[in-house]
């Protein structure tokens, strides 16, 4: 069970925070706790389901990557996981899903492509499309992106 101190703790978490050098050391004294118990608490909410992951967040687009694409390949099984390997080692790719098909939509692997224009990113696929061959796919260039926020936990989580 989540104590009111686990509870803020998910809540700060849940914001944009500030990066610093040893952030489990300045949480740990935003909490007023030991870095040691801090710890324990994360691995606690994490293995008990209530927090996924702690990770930073790029904001790609201030980053000077504005052309995004999702492809979407069908990939025959036996050639999924090296496909994969490939991909994982493409730093322009975010996002790798696999996902089930249908005759209407083949498609069973899908790819967030990020790159400085629409040329880097073309330059992704075809170096994708030199390293195995695959016939089937599709680039769904982003047109919009919709502003992403974080749910405010501060409402949901009750003290």
């Amino acid at each position: 069970m989540m104590d009111n101190i686990d509870k803020d703790i998910i809540v700060y978490l849940s914001q944009d925070i500030e990066v610093t050098k040893d952030i489990y050391e300045d949480l740990s004294k935003k909490f007023n706790i030991s870095e040691e118990d801090l710890i324990k608490r994360l691995k606690r909410l994490n293995e008990s389901g209530y927090l996924k992951r702690i990770a930073p967040v790029m904001i790609h687009q201030k980053s000077g990557y504005n052309s995004n694409a999702m492809a979407v390949w069908n990939i025959p099984k036996d050639n999924l996981k090296k496909f994969i390997d490939i991909i994982k080692g493409i730093n322009n790719i975010s996002h790798i899903y696999e996902r089930r098909t249908d005759e209407k939509w083949p498609y069973n692997l899908y790819t967030m492509i990020h790159g400085r224009n629409k040329k880097e990113v073309e330059n992704i696929i075809n170096y994708l499309l030199q390293k195995i061959e695959v016939k089937d796919f599709k680039v769904l260039y982003t047109i919009k992106e919709w502003k992403k926020t974080s749910p405010n936990l501060s409402k949901l989580i009750k003290k």
